[in-house]
């Protein structure tokens, strides 16, 4: 495993989405696309990993501006709806079932991001070189709304690097890392934020030494 740097150059700015989008996170979705396993994805990441911390930064922007922007978009009924907050009959079901013909029952919705807008998005990480290559070579956007245009990559590099992709040159942490396994600076930023895949999952949660989002 070789520490790495990786950029992306980028001809449109982007949308993140909130949280830290660490390098494992982006290369794990991608081996997910092509697989359709979850385990395997984050079990097969090119990158080196201590026990469950993956040696990947978040991803850095500088420097960058940002700016607010909204779309309207409308519930999906067989997806969006949890159905144990409808109203129930007394069998325990339903009392209407839900169908695509009744979406319009739901309106619509409308949702705000944060772009940014930033020459390159980096990162620094530990790991296969050739392997990370592989990955990011045929992936043309980034980050949420890419059917909009956001998030379009012109090129990308990855080249030899000096951080591991969790303690930065200052003893500042790249990346959530849980208190007790953080080894650098601990006078840092504390937050409560996801270290390890899933991040969706709650018990990947901690108190994170981490750096400061970016807004």
């Amino acid at each position: 495993m070789d520490k790495l740097t990786i950029s992306a150059r980028l001809k449109t700015p982007v949308i993140l989405g909130g949280g830290y989008l660490t390098l494992d996170a982006l290369l794990a979705s991608l081996i997910f696309e092509g697989c359709g396993d979850i385990e395997v994805a984050h079990s097969t990441v090119p990158l080196a990993c201590t026990a469950g911390l993956f040696h990947a930064s978040a991803a850095l922007l500088e420097p960058f501006s940002s700016s607010g922007v909204s779309f309207v978009a409308n519930l999906r009924a067989t997806h969006a709806l949890d159905p144990d907050l409808l109203l129930k009959n007394n069998r325990g079901g339903v009392h209407a079932k839900l169908g695509l013909t009744r979406r319009r029952n739901f309106g619509a919705v409308m949702n705000s991001y944060t772009t940014f807008d930033a020459p390159e998005i980096t990162w620094y990480a530990e790991g296969d070189a050739e392997a990370v290559e592989r990955l990011l070579s045929d992936v043309s956007f980034i980050g949420k709304r890419r059917g909009s245009g956001f998030g379009e990559v012109t090129s990308w590099s990855v080249a030899a690097g000096d951080l591991d992709g969790i303690v930065g040159p200052f003893g500042e942490p790249l990346r959530p890392v849980p208190v007790e396994m953080f080894e650098g600076d601990k006078e840092a930023l504390k937050v409560d934020a996801a270290w390890r895949p899933a991040y969706w999952h709650p018990e990947n949660r901690g108190i994170c030494y981490a750096p400061e989002l970016i807004q």
